[in-house]
């Protein structure tokens, strides 16, 4: 059954990007967008993505259906409490958090009790740009969605949003918030903070200008996500520190390893570890 209308807050390049797949699979009557950014949502309208655009939460005149919160982390708790009401009258909202602890602690904190048609969940799709203009409608067609349902989360709500997901082309997976944000730590989370690091290092030496000049494709590769929001990233990092401080000191212990095969000039240590990783990226990009 086609949803009457979706309200999406945060109209960016992943808000967007669901306006666009709601819209072209015929999901939903009418989408609704809330934004601060004035001119976010004026180019959402002239986009056709949205057919109604407003500032906050207050402003609509209308209780979407389904809410779909698609702001950074760091303003979940703020949106929530903007959304009490809606909370007591919509059928489902869900967020796109990249981290889900966080998410569901800012909701306790700004709805206590839970509210039963909440349903945590994380797209695992993105693009180094940002903004509304980046937004394309392609952007989940065969990409996973991890859901991570409370205790308290409803069959119904849970259901919708997992059809509204199926809907746009993603593949829908369960599992629990803790095991997620220690998952995405170790694959997302500290790959981005590697990736800044690494640059912000390079960046600190006098050399840097002939570093970047000489960078090939190996450094381009490893770093591309060294260009997306800082900010965005930032506020991830501190959401999950516990989980990415753990996956850091593990690669800490990798590279300890390395380091230690160099100095003895270990190949074998060097070949093995060198092979293994190998092994396992090629399994994983072949599955």
């Amino acid at each position: 059954m086609m949803i009457e209308s979706v309200g999406i807050i945060g109209v960016g390049m992943i808000g967007g990007s669901l306006a666009h797949a709601l819209r072209a699979q015929q999901v939903c009557q009418k989408i609704i967008g809330i934004d601060a950014d004035t001119d976010a949502l004026a180019w959402a309208l002239n986009a056709n993505l949205i057919e109604q655009g407003w500032q906050q939460v207050a402003d609509c005149p209308e209780v979407p259906q389904v809410v779909i919160i698609c702001v950074p982390v760091a303003s979940m708790r703020t949106v929530f409490a903007a959304c009490q009401d809606w909370f007591r009258q919509c059928t489902a909202i869900t967020d796109v958090g990249s981290t889900k602890q966080s998410v569901i602690a800012d909701l306790q904190a700004a709805c206590s009790p839970l509210p039963t048609n909440f349903v945590p969940a994380h797209p695992i799709a993105g693009r180094e740009q940002s903004g509304v203009q980046a937004a394309v409608p392609d952007l989940f067609t065969g990409k996973k969605v991890l859901v991570t349902p409370t205790a308290e989360t409803s069959p119904e709500s849970l259901m919708q949003i997992t059809e509204l997901w199926q809907q746009i082309g993603a593949e829908v997976e369960y599992m629990n918030a803790d095991r997620h944000d220690q998952i995405l730590a170790a694959t997302s989370h500290l790959p981005h903070a590697l990736a800044f690091a690494l640059v912000a290092c390079l960046a600190e030496q006098t050399e840097t200008p002939e570093i970047f000049r000489y960078a090939a494709g190996g450094f381009s590769d490893f770093t591309r996500i060294a260009s997306s929001d800082p900010a965005l990233w930032r506020d991830i990092c501190i959401a999950n520190q516990p989980a990415l401080t753990a996956a850091i000191e593990r690669f800490e212990e990798t590279l300890q390893k390395l380091r230690a095969g160099l100095q003895t000039q270990d190949a074998d240590a060097l070949q093995s570890m060198f092979q293994n990783a190998k092994n396992a990226r090629d399994k994983f990009t072949q599955s």
